[in-house]
């Protein structure tokens, strides 16, 4: 069945004595580079096809590129490394066996089709073939002066419609572009070459492949393209697709070197070897990894319009984090985390908390400022960190003491807390693994020193940890300086902080604003208006515009990183949605059944069981 001689490795030698080589190719994902740099490398590929002598064996595999190559070909753009499995790479799982029937063949379990393409699309664009089944394409570049005689006796062929009585205009056509083909080939621009190309379709089942046929056959012909079922000579093609063994060319057609280069599916979805799942537009799976060592640092910056999803994923990175054992603060401004928080055993953050649990005289001085409405200079704020060195010298006991002490150089200071001491104890609270905090249960003069608190609890957990910031900077505009020291030092912290806000040119008016927008390594930008800025460029803002969220069905954004542009899809499963959805209507559903049944069961049980009743057919997976 191999008709192989030996296989070393990514080194093949088939039956007749040809020597070749396998390699995988990782393309680059350019779905959100310039039109420019798209071109580009698209005539790289093309050059790189002129100047190779030898028959090439491109594959299409299962969404990966892999080439066969019979001369020393390389690729200049993407990464080729030598792949030392050709066979398991062709096959799958290697099978055990292989039938031919009439007009398909069994593989293992698969069931398989064969077609070559008998014509190919009059026009083709970049990427078109992604869509493509598995398939396989041979190429060998004629030899230079065989090829323009064949382009130059075209040419003459169409030369004589010219002086028709009445002008036959596609040979018009036909004879320019033959003039033009001449003059390229003369300067080593295009090449000439025979191609042959074959679609691998497979299923389950025998009905599947016929159905999955039919529609192929339609697919094709509604792109004026013809597909031929292989069926007598299918075991001889088929075995001529197997790597290592020479292309018969005996379904040949001519073609420019130009289109062959734009039919590669030279691009792949990707960001991260691993990380977070989620999925690219192509409906192909996609991996983000917010810890990724390559990272300037961890933070995230998510914006865009109300219901477009902003929550839906900040809960996703929470809960996806969690799971792995991350560590998290979460300062919550609507119940948007409450459930996720609760079906993880988070606890809420007490009313009461000590500021000064956490003895750090920088942390200290912004607490008091986040209080203090006057204006400071930068003077007098060294002289308020000053003081309060020598406060905790003193090793004072509560937080009354402290402002006592405060009060004998900064007279009248302590007045400025009198409307939020009531929420200050002597007690230090238990740094927890997930800690919650729900802003709204806080008065305005205390939103901005807890603030502050919670930074500095958030510092001293130990180990990988993330911090969600609900749509709270207005309120930290006096500690501007103090937020982008923690926002540039939280990487050697292992620490992430993840903020929300409406809209990105409302955000970078402010200080603090822009001071965050340039310590966020990762920026999801879902649906709204924007405006070309130094923090967003036209293509972004092109890509942007791009960008949908289907209610119940995807929440969809655009993830903005050094080198990446990449439009991203978020499904939730099932159980996601219950967890992360806030909508008003189900979250009155949702209560009404937790008042119901959370006597008798935990919530973790009360959302599972919520789920089924919902979807009868959902099962708890890893996905969950």
């Amino acid at each position: 069945m191999i008709p192989l001689y030996h296989v070393n490795g990514h080194e093949l030698i088939s039956l007749s004595g040809k020597v070749s080589s396998f390699y995988k190719i990782t393309p680059s994902d350019i779905e959100g580079v310039t039109n420019s740099k798209s071109e580009k490398i698209f005539t790289d590929i093309e050059k790189d096809i002129i100047n190779c002598n030898g028959e090439i064996k491109f594959y299409w595999i299962e969404g990966k590129v892999y080439v066969n190559s019979f001369s020393d070909f390389k690729i200049s753009q993407g990464i080729q490394k030598p792949s030392t499995t050709p066979l398991e790479d062709f096959f799958g799982t290697y099978p055990q066996e292989v039938n031919f029937h009439e007009n398909y063949l069994t593989c293992g379990t698969d069931f398989v089709r064969l077609f070559s393409v008998k014509e190919f699309p009059t026009f083709i664009e970049k990427l078109d073939t992604l869509s493509w089944p598995n398939f396989v394409l041979h190429i060998r570049k004629q030899e230079s002066n065989k090829a323009k005689g064949i382009i130059n006796f075209r040419r003459k062929l169409h030369y004589s419609s010219l002086f028709k009585g009445m002008k036959d205009i596609d040979s018009e056509n036909a004879y320019e572009e033959a003039e033009t083909m001449l003059q390229k080939l003369s300067h080593g621009e295009i090449a000439l070459l025979d191609i042959e190309c074959f679609i691998i379709l497979k299923a389950k089942d025998k009905i599947e492949l016929d159905q999955k046929s039919k529609d192929l056959v339609h697919e094709f012909k509604s792109v004026d393209s013809l597909l031929f079922q292989e069926e007598k000579g299918l075991s001889f093609f088929f075995q001529s697709l197997i790597p290592g063994v020479e292309p018969s060319f005996k379904r040949s057609q001519l073609c420019s070197s130009n289109y062959i280069s734009k039919m590669l599916p030279f691009h792949i979805d990707f960001i991260h070897d691993g990380g977070l799942k989620l999925t690219a537009r192509s409906h192909k799976e996609l991996y983000w990894d917010l810890f990724n060592p390559t990272s300037i640092n961890y933070n995230v910056l998510i914006t865009g319009t109300s219901g477009q999803g902003k929550s839906m994923m900040a809960n996703k990175i929470l809960k996806y984090e969690l799971g792995k054992g991350t560590k998290a603060v979460v300062l919550d401004l609507g119940n948007s985390f409450y459930k996720t928080t609760k079906y993880y055993h988070g606890e809420v953050l007490s009313h009461k908390f000590n500021p000064l649990q956490f003895r750090n005289p920088t942390y200290l001085k912004e607490f008091v400022l986040s209080v203090i409405e006057d204006k400071t200079t930068k003077m007098e704020e060294g002289r308020l960190f000053s003081v309060i060195q020598n406060i905790l010298e003193l090793k004072v006991s509560n937080f009354d003491h402290f402002l006592i002490e405060l009060e004998k150089e900064f007279v009248g200071i302590s007045f400025y807390f009198s409307e939020i001491k009531e929420y200050f104890s002597d007690e230090d609270i238990q740094l927890n693994d997930l800690t919650y905090c729900d802003f709204s249960d806080y008065p305005e003069a205390m939103k901005a020193p807890l603030i502050i608190y919670l930074i500095e609890y958030f510092k001293n957990l130990e180990g990988k940890k993330v911090f969600v910031f609900d749509e709270c900077w207005h309120l930290l505009n006096k500690n501007a300086d103090y937020i982008a020291e923690c926002f540039r030092t939280f990487r050697k912290h292992h620490a992430s902080a993840i903020a929300i806000s409406q809209n990105l040119d409302d955000f970078s008016i402010t200080q603090l604003g822009r001071v965050i927008i340039q310590n966020t390594h990762w920026k999801l930008l879902f649906r709204q208006s924007l405006s070309e800025s130094e923090f967003i460029d036209y293509q972004s803002i092109e890509l942007l515009e791009s960008i949908y969220s289907k209610k119940g069905a995807y929440s969809e954004f655009l993830l903005l990183s050094e080198g990446i542009k990449k439009p991203i899809r978020y499904y939730p499963t099932h159980l996601e949605y219950e967890l992360f959805n806030t909508n008003k209507d189900e979250s009155i559903k949702f209560n009404t059944y937790l008042v119901e049944n959370n006597k008798y069961l935990s919530f973790t049980e009360c959302i599972e069981n919520y789920c089924k009743l919902k979807n009868p057919f959902w099962e708890f997976t890893n996905e969950d």
